[in-house]
């Protein structure tokens, strides 16, 4: 004869799947009623945040809009006067701050200014510009480091460069990065570091192309100045 425990236990009627998901079910009703302003609050803040979330995309998007069409009539506007539109797009980058539009206003400012001479306030024009979420970060990096070396800010110049280099997934701004870099430090006398860099630019090119071919020529002649030997052409 089977003990009690045994009867006991051969004696339960499985739940069935329904069964467990209706008595889950009716548990959380029964929290939700005891917890009911719990609930009203955490609804109210989950309706609020992705209130907020549309909002500011649909915010961007108009203003990305606004921006373009104002950039296409700022261009439209320029004249010939380099100091007036020079001003003309600090406004501009100043009101479209954040945008594409305003990262190119900010390092079309800093071209000019490097074309008047003045390296120090090309940096200052640009630099936001370089901080930003843009696609054009890498380019604003670029300029970046041509106005600190043109203010004769060498070392400061190579970093910026290679960290263009570094961050870029774009094999042009590498190589351009890599190049300027290299040629810096050539003006310095450090032909093994132009080495270095020549040899890792001409990494990203193609064979065949001419832009392959005037590498390689620098990695040479780099290379055989530091008395390193010369890498044959590959």
């Amino acid at each position: 004869m089977a003990s009690p425990s045994v009867a006991r236990r051969t004696s339960r009627t499985p739940v069935e799947k329904d069964d467990l998901v209706m008595l889950r079910a009716a548990e959380l009703a029964a929290w939700a009623q005891k917890n009911t302003q719990a609930v009203i609050i955490a609804a109210v803040l989950l309706v609020g945040t992705l209130g907020a979330f549309v909002y500011y995309r649909m915010y961007s998007a108009q203003r990305a809009e606004r921006a373009a069409m104002a950039f296409l009539n700022l261009q439209a506007s320029m004249g010939t006067d380099t100091t007036a539109v020079i001003r003309q797009l600090d406004t501009f980058a100043s009101n479209y701050d954040g945008t594409s539009e305003g990262a190119e206003a900010r390092i079309l400012a800093a071209q000019l200014w490097l074309a008047k001479g003045d390296a120090n306030r090309a940096v200052a024009a640009v630099r936001p510009a370089t901080e930003g979420g843009t696609p054009l970060k890498d380019q604003a990096k670029l300029v970046l480091a041509s106005a600190l070396a043109a203010g004769g800010k060498r070392a400061e110049a190579v970093d910026a460069y290679l960290a263009v280099a570094k961050g870029t997934k774009l094999a042009y701004l590498k190589q351009d990065a890599l190049g300027q870099a290299a040629a810096l430090r050539e003006q310095a006398n450090d032909w093994k570091g132009a080495a270095e860099l020549y040899a890792q630019a001409l990494e990203t090119t193609e064979e065949g192309t001419s832009e392959r071919a005037l590498l390689q020529l620098h990695l040479s002649e780099a290379q055989a100045r530091a008395g390193l030997p010369v890498s044959a052409p590959k």
